[in-house]
This record gives C-alpha cells, structure tokens and sequence, in this order.
C-alpha cells in the first residue's frame, strides 16, 4: 500500500499558520501557536523562519506564485488573476498585514517576477514559432506585465476597494487582441527595418 508523502516542516507551518488565521488577527498569532498547530517544536519553526511574520509572507508570496502559475497561458490568465484578486479580497486583513511587513520595492519585485511567468506564457500562446527578436520578446512580455503589476499595485494601495472581477474584465477587455497585435507589429517593424 502506498502512502501520500507527509509534507515537510516548512509546509506544516505554512498550514498551521492558514489554519490560524481562519480565527485569529496575524499579530495575535504566536510562534508557539504555530508550533503547536502544525506538530514540530519551537526550533523547527526557527529552522525555516526568522518570526511569525517571515512565516506570513512565505505563506503569501508561495500561495500567490503557486496561483499565478497554474493559470500561466492566454486562454486562463485572466480567469486565473481574477481568482488571484479574489483571494486577496477575501482575506483582506492577513493581505494587509503581510504587505505592511514588507517594503514596497520587494512587493512590487514579487508580483513582477511572478506576473511576468504569466505574461511569457501568453506571449509564448500568442508566438509559438518565437518569430519575435529575442530583445522585442522581452520589452513586449516587460510591457504587459508592468500594466498588470501596475493595476494591481493600486488596487492594493487603495485598500482593494473596487470589484476584483471588474478590474480584471477591463483589465482583459483592453489586453484582448493588442499581444497579438504587439507581436504583428513588432515582427513588422523589424521586417521593415530589415
């Protein structure tokens, strides 16, 4: 009989905190909290994390890539963002706390780095024969994710008040057809200026 392979420590107390905040305020959860909830000792935490913050923004920056990358094509990005800001919506203090432990610079590189996995994707879809030049390919995949990023950064900094799902139908209303056109147009300058 074989038996589902029992996560590792780091991913218990990435549970545990989850667990945690179902009921309690991140700056009400303790180490020890943590520790107990997911089954290792105090030092076992402190293998893996620096405190109960460093835990949060691992949960939320592994959650949050783990998100985007299982939507990375153009047929499911936006349905894939779309659900991407309504978890963040929903768990609207726990995003709060763990964004306010970070320095804005990081954040704004977590979410391109991420988003940007997503936007080659769509472009890949979009360009399966790569006929773009390696260069253009990199300004046109930069371009789209820091529209992304961008709209997102400021639905955060506005305290996530509009409506995620219209964000990202305006959002997917405008990008809709202008990748591809972006690669035709590109190819064509560079064909032109050849």
């Amino acid at each position: 009989m074989c038996k589902e392979p029992r996560p590792d420590a780091k991913s218990l107390l990435g549970q545990a905190l989850k667990s945690l905040l179902e009921h309690k305020d991140l700056d009400r959860v303790t180490v020890t909290d943590i520790a107990r909830t997911a089954g290792v000792t105090r030092q076992a935490f402190y293998y893996h994390f620096d405190d109960v913050r460093d835990c949060a923004i691992w949960v939320f920056e592994t959650e949050i890539s783990d998100h985007i990358y299982r939507h990375a094509s153009y047929e499911a990005w936006a349905q894939g963002f779309d659900k991407l800001l309504a978890y963040l919506f929903e768990h609207r203090p726990q995003t709060k706390a763990v964004l306010a432990s970070l320095e804005l610079d990081r954040a704004e590189r977590f979410f391109f780095r991420s988003l940007r996995v997503m936007m080659t994707a769509v472009v890949d879809d979009l360009d399966p024969h790569e006929s773009l030049h390696d260069t253009d390919r990199t300004f046109l995949i930069d371009h789209y994710t820091l529209a992304v990023v961008g709209h997102l950064v400021h639905w955060l900094a506005q305290g996530m008040k509009d409506d995620p799902e219209t964000l990202v139908g305006n959002i997917e209303f405008i990008m809709r057809g202008h990748v591809a056109e972006s690669i035709a147009r590109m190819n064509a300058r560079r064909n032109n200026a050849g």
